[in-house]
């Protein structure tokens, strides 16, 4: 279960930088007094960073004196800041590694190879599918809110598959920094605990693809390609089973 601070709209308002100054005053007054608050904010800053390489705005620097000061003895709640740099390091990890070493480049987006896309979906799933208290951004409870924000950042429409029939309820999503550019994943979950993540990305090729399968570590994905968007479906789940919910995402982003 998330906290409210998780779909507080203006939590991504200061995070990308769309407040007045007497508005991100009144907010960094919020996080002073809530450290929940300003860990989160964070996590969302630590990625915008990531995907943005660019000259640190006047939130990062702000949580750069933040987080310098705080104590070596923080408590597991607090460290968030950390997690979201772990986030990151271990989505680097995922690339540099390529343990989804069998795959060959193919269409994925603007020529990277598809390995280095199935590392960044799979790094991002074992990570964010284990967490309670933050697994996403932003709630499916707010669905249009979650849509229009990533499609926003990713500059194209974002669809956001239905998988009710399927025994799968939308947890939310997020914002994912990509090999190039960002992507954004979506978390689905049975009543049984059971959880899969859809991540996607734009690609600059107008190519259509069939789906393909690869299996690392107990986890399938499932990838393939429409003319906008990679997609990469993972779970802990059999070929068959991930096939079925892979074709229902498929028909219903078309």
């Amino acid at each position: 279960m998330t906290h409210a601070e998780d779909f507080d709209p203006t939590l991504h308002r200061y995070a990308d930088g769309e407040m007045t100054q007497d508005e991100m005053r009144t907010f960094e007054a919020r996080m002073e007094a809530n450290p929940a608050l300003a860990a989160r904010v964070a996590e969302v800053m630590a990625l915008n960073e990531a995907l943005n390489m660019a000259v640190p705005s006047p939130q990062a620097t702000y949580f750069a004196k933040m987080i310098s000061n705080i104590s070596p003895d923080i408590s597991p709640r607090s460290a968030w800041p950390r997690r979201a740099v772990a986030a990151v390091a271990l989505l680097g990890i995922g690339l540099a590694l390529g343990y989804w070493g069998g795959v060959t480049r193919s269409a994925g987006q603007g020529g990277v190879p598809e390995s280095q896309l199935l590392a960044s979906a799979s790094a991002a799933h074992m990570l964010y599918t284990a967490e309670v208290l933050h697994p996403v951004d932003v709630s499916g409870d707010e669905r249009d809110h979650l849509k229009t924000w990533l499609t926003k950042r990713l500059g194209a429409e974002v669809r956001i598959p239905t998988l009710t029939q399927e025994g799968f309820s939308l947890v939310g999503g997020r914002l994912l920094p990509a090999p190039y550019g960002a992507a954004a994943q979506f978390m689905y979950e049975t009543e049984s605990g059971q959880r899969v993540t859809l991540y996607l990305t734009p690609t600059v090729q107008m190519a259509v693809t069939s789906l393909k399968f690869n299996t690392h570590d107990g986890l399938t994905a499932v990838s393939w390609q429409d003319p906008h968007w990679h997609y990469v479906l993972v779970g802990a789940a059999s070929r068959s089973e991930m096939e079925h919910l892979a074709k229902r995402v498929h028909g219903d982003v078309i």
